[in-house]
């Protein structure tokens, strides 16, 4: 009996050993997405489309990267993930908003890429949704001397309503789609 019950204790605390290994909901990365889910991304109208849920906030994310691009060649795709699931990607110029409920809500935008060291770049924030209210967030890029070796990074940053409101009148509606 007395094997019997010490080999429950390490069978216990082995898997307790195991369970730490494993992110929870609290990691702060829990905002994201599965990191196999891909997008495929193509740019919709120019300006606001978004119609607001009744008893909803929107959230907006809004990618900023070379706004002199006018094509597809080297733009960077960013996933946005709000309390753990993936609500599309942006790329380049480009906009996508979704309808929350009110409450607190956490984010994540992070680079979707082949390569390990863009694809590790993200970026988290939360915010207490009202209903009936708009939220801003401003993705940028920063690519600094990347070239070169330098620092690679993305910054999801809040924004004034003013500020949201001119960047999304200015910008493409993303319209993503997971890759199969």
């Amino acid at each position: 009996m007395l094997r019997t019950a010490a080999a429950w204790c390490v069978l216990g605390l082995a898997g307790v050993g195991f369970a730490q290994n494993v992110p929870d909901s609290a990691h702060p990365t829990a905002a994201c997405g599965d990191d196999k889910t891909t997008f495929e991304v193509s740019h919709g109208p120019v300006g606001d489309t978004t119609l607001a849920a009744t008893g909803k906030a929107t959230v907006y994310f809004i990618e900023l990267y070379n706004l002199r691009d006018k094509g597809r060649f080297n733009r960077p795709t960013i996933r946005h993930g709000l309390d753990g699931d993936w609500l599309g990607a942006t790329q380049g110029f480009t906009y996508l908003s979704a309808s929350v409920d009110p409450g607190l809500h956490h984010l994540c935008s992070r680079w979707q890429s082949h390569f390990g060291r863009l694809s590790d770049q993200v970026s988290l924030n939360d915010f207490e949704a009202e209903a009936g209210k708009r939220y801003y967030f401003r993705v940028q890029i920063n690519v600094e001397g990347a070239s070169d070796g330098g620092a690679v990074s993305i910054d999801l940053e809040r924004v004034s309503e003013d500020e949201g409101q001119f960047l999304v009148n200015e910008a493409a509606r993303s319209i993503s789609k997971p890759k199969s």
